[in-house]
């Protein structure tokens, strides 16, 4: 078709059809010429030159197409001219476009000549020579894309359903599964009624169409299957695509169509038609596959079931034989009189009570399922003092907590409703309920009942209420509780789970931490009964948050307590509060600035006790507001903050008039520190962690004294033995002067046993610790700086918390050189702990020699237990098995792997062939001065020896690493020769004989 315009338009242009630019140019330029010799031969004949060029110039000026013009006598010369014609023409080019030659006469004869040059109109490529050339340019690409897509429309256009004669089209409408002729496009010919009727479509809208535009999904990757390419870079193929690529046959293929809301599943079989197309067959296999489904699923919840009465049976199996036991137990040791004294007998007789009340506890619980299964459980609406119900649960539960070292706390973050319309006893039950649960998953770290009044608005719950009718519509105030802790967390899957009933968390809990899997199930809708809700928010190892919200009708906003009332409300009704006679302050105003939270309650709550009024501030930013506001008599001020550090606060109140007193809070205590403070304008300078009796004689120096004696607090954290400036009196009972004494009572050997347990496994500890900095494991090293901070002060070395604490934030924000710090100093710390000698055990003169003259820092129990405590090891000597020969040996070291094991004994000797091979290099290192490498073998044999069962070398060797990195040769040379002292006292593995 293209070529046929070409042609038409060639014909016509020959024909003289088209106007000719180029000629009318010509035609035009050549009058021109023309009436420019006739002017120039009349004007020269008549002697006015100086007209003619006049005139010539005035010609190539008006015209921009004319170049240069020219009059030229018979002779060659050049009369007159117009432009710089002797540069432009050219005449050796013989080309009518551009040059014009004009013979000028007089009297019949030529005497001159006119030369006239022209601009070229030749376009691009001399395309305007020729008049069709630019039509055909731009026209041929655009007829042919339009030609292509009208023909490509109209073939589409054409009805295909003559592909398929008549009698074909009635015969496979008469098949029972759907049946589909396509073309070799893949572009439907004809479907029979079966297929249409299925998918609920006129035959008419499939014919002509390709049939890959329905939209076919694929059920295994739930896919569309159009053809493109999927989310991992595959290409999905329908069964007709894959029949054209292998040219063979395609059985069984499974592709479901959405179709009314409905999914209907095809099996799919593709046959090619040699050159023609193919035969596509749906069969509908909808019924089965859902009827599969509904069995899987009917057999997947039978045996979901199954599984959790078995799980519950064997849960409530395990939870009431625990507490039966106890009580058949106990009953039967006092029914037959084995008890020594009547102590003893109590303790049993409180065991028993204990045992039966949880059983009670129990059987209360599955009664209360029982009853709300059935929709009898009723609920009371009277008033209640929701503090007093949450501050006696925290009292009650106070135990437990301490039992797993967790700091149990209530607080009021807004002003709540003095009573509520509620049930009292419920509320406590699932109070009660909520805060066991958090201290039972909670290894250590908190446990905090918060209580605030929110609006009651969806975006500040967890989910919605699921019965938003229960709400009382008369007011928009909630009651928001939330039991927060620090444990283990929870999954998101998990999460869904812990409100059905006997089901729990994880299936590891029940045998981990016990329970029935019943008390969430119960308080939720206990909660709901209330016309509150119940949810929770959690993440694993980041602890939980279960919140329960109670809905406050208008008449409970009529009487708020503020924060400050239910605070001394529950103090005064705690009957554990400490320190009440601490009023020996006089009621001046003191402003605490720190950004620790409980530096700040600690300081609070002191100073309050004491008789002071106490106000805080996050930062020195709020410091400088508070003093705007009211003038304190005195202001504890940290030094470091975020926002505004202490330093610039204090010269900023300086600056502006303020001349009360302001003491420095902060952890620096090196050099320097306090001359930095006193130069920002502080009156003195108090380090952290806080002294309690210290901090109550700095403010009492500066409010001045109240006329009445400060009973302090005497469970400070840790005894700390500083040497004594002076150099005056010791320690009578041999105890080094800078010795760290824990403060639980050491002769009580319960006690005495905790606080060497947590030496014993202090050491490894603090070596994982350093292990993780090194491998730039944060979150490891986090964990045990939390463990840490919190066991210390358990076991009465409170001393740890402060460097734990540093050691834990430092690891929260990944700054190794910080942690690296708190880690030095808590080894530092741990080298001064001793632990007293036993009154009750041997005299201090079984303490060996060797002992006694290595420093508080050595270990003198064959277990590794630090303190002066005398050896008490003896061991047989024997010969195993597996070749193993005792050396007589004074007070020998046993390992304490079992070597009756091949593996273990193995490795042991190993171990101790290494060590035997070591100990010259190490002497050899500390002679040469190579003190980075004997610092590498004192790490290797620290690490080393304790894993092999030779825990004796732990302590010297850790000793011996300090050494070598601070330079001190003699300190090596005297931990060397511990080492090799320790060497031969072990009994050490040999080879056994053939």
């Amino acid at each position: 078709m293209v070529g046929l315009m070409t042609g038409t338009l060639l014909v016509a242009s020959a024909g003289g059809f088209f106007p000719n630019e180029q000629e009318e140019i010509l035609r035009g330029r050549a009058k021109l010429c023309e009436t420019l010799a006739i002017g120039g031969t009349a004007m020269a004949s008549s002697g006015q030159i100086e007209s003619l060029q006049i005139t010539l110039e005035s010609v190539v000026h008006r015209d921009e197409a004319i170049r240069s013009i020219g009059l030229i006598s018979i002779e060659g010369g050049l009369i007159v001219s117009s432009g710089p014609h002797e540069e432009i023409w050219d005449d050796t080019l013989d080309d009518p476009m551009t040059q014009m030659r004009v013979p000028v006469f007089r009297y019949g004869k030529q005497w001159g000549e006119m030369q006239i040059s022209f601009e070229s109109t030749g376009g691009l490529f001399g395309l305007n020579y020729w008049a069709p050339a630019w039509l055909l340019i731009v026209l041929v690409p655009a007829c042919f894309v339009q030609f292509s897509f009208f023909l490509k429309k109209t073939l589409q256009s054409l009805d295909p359903s003559g592909a398929v004669p008549t009698h074909v089209e009635k015969a496979l409408d008469t098949f029972t599964v759907g049946l589909v002729l396509l073309n070799a496009d893949q572009r439907v010919l004809f479907a029979n009624k079966r297929l249409t009727h299925l998918i609920s479509r006129e035959s008419s809208e499939l014919v002509g169409k390709p049939v890959g535009t329905l939209p076919w999904i694929d059920p295994d990757s739930g896919k569309r299957e159009d053809g493109n390419e999927s989310d991992d870079g595959t290409i999905e193929e329908m069964p007709w695509a894959v029949s054209k690529r292998t040219e063979d046959s395609v059985h069984d293929r499974i592709l479901q169509l959405e179709v009314d809301g409905r999914t209907l599943t095809f099996s799919v079989n593709c046959t090619p038609i040699t050159g023609q197309g193919f035969l596509v067959t749906f069969d509908d296999i909808t019924l089965i596959e859902e009827n599969k489904v509904a069995l899987a699923q009917a057999r997947d919840a039978a045996q979901n079931a199954n599984e959790a009465k078995s799980e519950f049976l064997a849960n409530m199996s395990h939870e009431i034989r625990t507490p039966l036991n106890a009580v058949l137990g106990f009953t039967d040791v006092l029914r037959r009189g084995l008890v020594t004294n009547s102590d003893e007998a109590v303790g049993h007789l409180n065991m028993i009570h204990r045992s039966g009340a949880h059983l009670l506890e129990l059987i209360n619980d599955i009664l209360d399922l029982s009853k709300i299964e059935a929709g009898q459980m009723q609920v009371e609406s009277i008033e209640t003092h929701v503090d007093r119900v949450l501050v006696d649960v925290a009292n009650t539960l106070q135990v437990r907590a301490d039992e797993n070292s967790l700091d149990l706390n209530v607080r009021f973050q807004s002003a709540i409703p003095r009573t509520i319309q509620c049930d009292p006893t419920r509320l406590r039950q699932v109070i009660t309920n909520l805060v066991g649960n958090a201290i039972k998953f909670t290894e250590q770290g908190s446990v905090s009942i918060i209580a605030a009044m929110r609006d009651a608005d969806p975006e500040n719950l967890f989910v919605e209420h699921e019965n938003p009718s229960l709400v009382d519509s008369t007011s928009d105030q909630v009651l928001r509780i939330d039991v927060v802790d620090t444990g283990i967390g929870m999954t998101p899957e998990q999460q869904a789970k812990i409100f059905q009933s006997f089901v729990q968390a994880d299936a590891t809990t029940t045998r981990k931490f016990g329970g029935t899997g019943l008390g969430l199930s119960i308080s939720r809708r206990l909660a709901e009964a209330m016309g509150g809700t119940l949810n929770v928010l959690s993440k694993p190892g980041m602890g939980s948050t279960f919140r329960l919200e109670l809905p406050l009708s208008s008449a409970d906003l009529t009487d708020l307590v503020s924060p400050a009332e239910l605070k001394k409300s529950s103090e005064n009704r705690n009957s554990d509060a400490a320190n009440s006679d601490l009023a020996s302050l006089p009621p001046k105003l003191v402003l605490v600035v720190d950004d620790g939270e409980a530096n700040r309650r600690l300081i609070d709550l002191v100073l309050t006790r004491a008789g002071a009024t106490v106000i805080s501030a996050n930062n020195g930013l709020e410091a400088i507001e508070r003093v705007a506001e009211q003038t304190p008599a005195l202001i504890l001020m940290d030094m470091q903050m975020p926002v505004l550090d202490g330093y610039t606060a204090t010269r900023r109140l300086r600056d502006a008039g303020f001349a009360e007193p302001i003491v420095a809070l902060t952890g620096n205590a090196m050099r320097g520190d306090r001359e930095k403070c006193v130069d920002a304008g502080c009156d003195d300078f108090m380090t952290k962690p806080i002294n309690i009796d210290q901090l109550l004689a700095l403010v009492s120096g500066y409010l001045g004294p109240a006329g009445e004696p400060v009973e302090t607090p005497t469970d400070l954290p840790c005894i700390l033995l500083p040497h004594d400036e002076a150099g005056g009196h010791g320690r009578t009972d041999g105890t080094p002067e800078d010795a760290i004494i824990p403060t639980l009572p050491m002769d009580d050997e319960d006690f005495r046993a905790i606080t060497s347990d947590f030496l014993n496994r202090l050491p490894a500890r603090l070596d994982a610790i350093e292990a993780a900095l090194n491998e730039a494991n944060f979150e490891s090293v986090h964990g045990d700086a939390h463990w840490l901070k919190g066991a210390g002060g358990t076991v009465g070395l409170g001393v740890f918390t402060a460097p734990a604490k540093q050691l834990e934030v430092a690891a929260k924000g990944e700054e190794v050189d910080i942690a690296l710090q708190a880690l030095a100093q808590i080894r530092e710390l741990n080298a001064r702990v001793v632990i007293p000698t036993n009154e009750t055990s041997e005299p201090a003169s079984s303490v060996t020699e060797e002992s006694a003259t290595t420093g508080p820092a050595e270990t003198t129990e064959s277990q590794g237990s630090r303190g002066l405590i005398p050896s008490t090891t003896t061991m047989a000597n024997s010969e195993s098995t597996f070749g193993l020969s005792d050396v007589a040996v004074a007070d020998p070291i046993q390992c304490s792997l079992p070597l009756d094991d091949p593996d273990f004994f193995e490795i042991v000797r190993g171990f101790i062939e290494r060590m035997d091979a070591r100990l010259p290099q190490m002497r050899d290192e500390l002679a040469e001065g190579r003190l980075y490498e004997l610092a590498q073998s004192a790490h290797w044999l620290k690490g080393a020896g304790g894993t092999v069962g030779y825990s004796d070398l732990t302590q010297p060797s850790r000793n011996l690493l300090a050494a070598a990195g601070a330079g001190n040769l003699d300190e090596c040379d005297r931990w060397i020769a511990k080492i090799e002292s320790i060497r031969g006292r072990m009994v050490v593995p040999q080879v056994a004989e053939s």
